[in-house]
């Protein structure tokens, strides 16, 4: 393994155990100062009050899909919804939030076939599961190369929250396209899975900020995650 890859691997590896976000970008100056000194860097979860409904205890189910045709390990359903549940999880504000039962991804796989899968609704899904909630994401775009020799992710996603009992959307919110990183990585650097593992990590924690509290002001898309090009 080069040295480039191995880093992009240890990349991987830190961002999924980091517990602090990495939210959008937004502007930054001496004028908003004495708002980091009563209340520090981060911003509320973009949809705090509807998280705030689900309650102690419920069962949870992320729940990722697209109509894109991608195949094998080019899919990104599983990786994302295993990111989107491993960082909401970790970074609820509501300690008591804790206490939710998260319903893996593989129980998914295991209950419905590509069909099914593609044409129940997120309500129905979440019911058969057993679950209370739905987080669901609809992956309109997803591509991880900018060309032949250049590596750039680059998505468009729409999120839901789900009541399953209810039977109603709580939320539903279009991401902007996602880009990252803001400059292409040669492909000879770099090996094509661990780069779609990393850019799915970044991809989940800009989901996360629709419940979870972020920091607007790191940066998500830094070259500086790619020193060696």
């Amino acid at each position: 393994m080069t040295n480039a890859r191995s880093k992009l691997l240890t990349l991987v590896l830190v961002a999924l155990s980091s517990a602090t976000l990495l939210g959008v970008t937004g502007c930054a100056g001496m004028f908003m100062m004495p708002y980091y000194l009563i209340y520090g860097t981060d911003s509320p979860a973009i949809h705090q009050n509807e998280v705030k409904e689900i309650k102690k205890e419920s069962k949870i189910v992320v729940i990722c899909r697209s109509n894109l045709n991608l195949f094998g390990s080019a899919n990104p359903n599983a990786d994302l919804a295993t990111g989107i549940t491993y960082v909401v999880s970790n970074n609820l504000k509501d300690k008591k939030k804790k206490k939710l039962e998260w319903i893996p991804f593989t129980k998914v796989e295991e209950m419905f076939d590509e069909e099914e899968f593609n044409a129940t609704s997120f309500e129905k899904m979440g019911a058969k599961l057993g679950a209370d909630y739905v987080i669901g994401v609809e992956i309109d775009s997803f591509e991880t190369r900018h060309s032949t020799q250049f590596y750039q992710g680059s998505a468009k996603v729409v999120v839901r929250l789900v009541d399953v009992d209810k039977q109603e959307t709580m939320f539903r919110e279009s991401l902007p396209q996602f880009t990252y990183p803001p400059t292409p990585v040669p492909t000879s650097d770099y090996d094509e899975i661990d780069f779609q593992r990393l850019f799915i990590v970044k991809l989940s924690k800009l989901i996360a900020t629709q419940f979870c509290p972020y920091d607007p002001h790191e940066q998500y898309a830094q070259d500086s995650d790619f020193p060696e090009r």
